[in-house]
């Protein structure tokens, strides 16, 4: 497979959408939980959480080894790994059990998302990689979307856990094919990257901006994906495993939003523009998104705006990490430490969302919005290195 190519840049995208649904499969799945296991609210949020620990602990040093050992070898291990995880999900039979696994299963995802940009960072010519770069970041929506419809097929019926089986093949035909990917080329300071601390993106103050900026957008994106299906089931309806449909498939529009930024930012539109008309935009679309007795078709066009909205403001943030590195060579480390301020908020996310969400206080939900987009206007870097 061609270095850099997009054929390449596409088998290393499906590796990021694997990692993602693992933080979704587990949502349609709240009443099963509680019926088979006996799960409360509380020990499901938990559950939720508990994937976020290893990459909230580990990812920036992980991804430095990533650095050290190869971004494709990393992608390959971490593939076998997850299949491994899926599998062992199968035979769980208490809480306690599936909590374990879902803390192995983070570690999963600190070889994914710390190896993966950085092997694309590193095959891509000058003139693609910021489009590349811009198309990685919908493999968040795309994950999510996955995840929800493996697991939503079969919630609340005999065979809840059909979604862990198929996930667990998808990894595995991932992994072979992880031996198709191309190696990246070698950087000049190769030699300097060796003696570079596995600490050193701690100290680089662009990496730190871009991360905590994701990390903001984070706090939105997977706190209205944890509490949406619920949501709407309540206010129209409908099942949860249809309202989780319904987000699996909206969710794709982030997508739609990641091509529009890299088109913009393509033509030189200034990423703080592109990013300040989106938080206008994402904070009145919540609005339609959570205001109780909405119309179907006003809160589900608002999603779609919210979804969009959002996808486009990860391609920005995503895009401009090449140009805030100081070492091309630890593109694995930056990436490791976005990561990880992700799976940090990833962590504490449900914690905040949730209990909102039992409560019925919608108003929080706008709050969480507006105060998130602030943040993250503030810390977006908005010249390169």
């Amino acid at each position: 497979m061609k270095a850099g190519s997009w054929s390449s840049v596409g088998l290393i995208y499906l590796y990021g959408v694997l990692g993602s649904a693992s933080l979704s499969k587990v949502i349609p799945l709240q009443g099963d939980f509680h019926v088979h296991l006996g799960a409360s609210p509380a020990q499901f949020a938990l559950l939720l959480s508990l994937l976020s620990i290893p990459p909230a602990l580990l990812a920036t040093v992980g991804g430095s080894i990533a650095d050290r050992v190869g971004a494709r070898s990393t992608l390959i291990v971490a593939a076998l790994a997850g299949a491994a995880a899926n599998l062992l999900y199968l035979q769980a039979g208490s809480m306690r059990e599936f909590q374990l696994l879902r803390v192995f299963e983070g570690c999963v995802l600190i070889g994914v998302y710390s190896a993966a940009p950085a092997l694309i960072m590193a095959t891509t010519s000058d003139a693609r990689r910021g489009k590349a770069m811009a198309f990685w970041s919908t493999y968040t929506p795309v994950g999510i979307s996955t995840g929800l419809l493996l697991s939503g097929a079969f919630a609340g019926s005999a065979h809840w856990r059909g979604g862990y089986l198929l996930h667990a093949g998808l990894f595995a035909l991932l992994a072979g094919l992880g031996f198709l990917l191309p190696a990246p080329r070698a950087h000049a300071d190769g030699v300097a990257r060796r003696r570079v601390s596995l600490l050193d993106t701690y100290r680089q103050r662009g990496p730190l901006r871009i991360a905590l900026t994701f990390g903001a957008l984070v706090v939105m994106g997977f706190g209205t994906s944890t509490v949406f299906p619920s949501w709407y089931a309540g206010q129209h309806d409908v099942s949860i495993g249809a309202a989780s449909s319904i987000l699996a498939g909206a969710n794709l529009l982030m997508i739609v939003g990641g091509i529009l930024t890299a088109l913009l930012l393509g033509r030189g539109v200034a990423p703080l523009r592109i990013f300040v008309g989106l938080a206008a935009v994402g904070v009145v679309a919540s609005i339609g998104v959570f205001t109780p007795g909405t119309t179907v078709a006003l809160c589900l066009g608002s999603l779609g705006v919210w979804l969009l909205s959002s996808g486009a403001a990860t391609a920005v943030v995503t895009s401009s990490l090449p140009r805030v590195l100081s070492n091309p060579a630890q593109g694995a480390s930056a990436a490791g430490l976005l990561s990880q301020v992700a799976a940090l908020t990833t962590f504490v996310t449900p914690q905040v969302w949730l209990p909102l969400r039992v409560a019925g206080y919608w108003p929080g939900f706008l709050a969480i919005v507006v105060i998130a987009w602030a943040a993250a206007l503030a810390l977006l870097p908005v010249r390169d290195r």
